[in-house]
């Protein structure tokens, strides 16, 4: 009985992990997908300059933000469920796969809602800045579970 208890207990932090993977996708997806928003909008030559700011701050940052909240959480989520079943034995293994993923998810976002001409350049720069954060977080991420197993640290 006391070992089904720490197993649910595990199975709960894990759960608690993976919130934080999602919830850190959010709103750093929200972030850069505002600002990708806006950007995107720049290039348009239907408006000028002046006026392609102005559409893309009011129109397409919050889009974006939208579009980039939505792809942060699936990819905090699917990176942290990933990450969580080897967080425990291979710390650096984790961090890697939920920085891996968030990558390639967040890159693929980049891809599909850049203008041409950006595209390329854009692509690699989301995919560089989700897999910056993501291993930067991921200490963050991975405390719940951490916490459960250490629990005097």
């Amino acid at each position: 009985m006391l070992i089904n208890m720490l197993s649910r207990e595990e199975h709960l932090q894990r759960w608690r992990s993976t919130g934080r993977t999602a919830l850190a996708g959010a709103a750093l997806g929200s972030a850069g997908g505002a600002v990708t928003g806006a950007l995107a909008l720049l290039g348009d030559e239907v408006w000028g300059p002046a006026e392609a700011l102005t559409v893309g701050v009011i129109d397409g940052a919050p889009f974006g933000a939208v579009l980039g909240a939505a792809f942060g959480v699936v990819s905090g989520a699917l990176g942290g469920c990933l990450a969580m079943h080897v967080v425990r034995r291979h710390s650096l293994l984790a961090r890697m796969l939920l920085a891996l993923c968030c990558a390639v998810l967040i890159a693929t976002a980049a891809a599909w809602s850049l203008p041409e001409p950006t595209r390329t350049v854009g692509t690699l720069l989301a995919a560089a800045a989700a897999a910056a954060v993501s291993w930067v977080s991921a200490p963050w991420c991975f405390r719940p579970l951490r916490d459960a197993v250490n629990p005097a640290s």
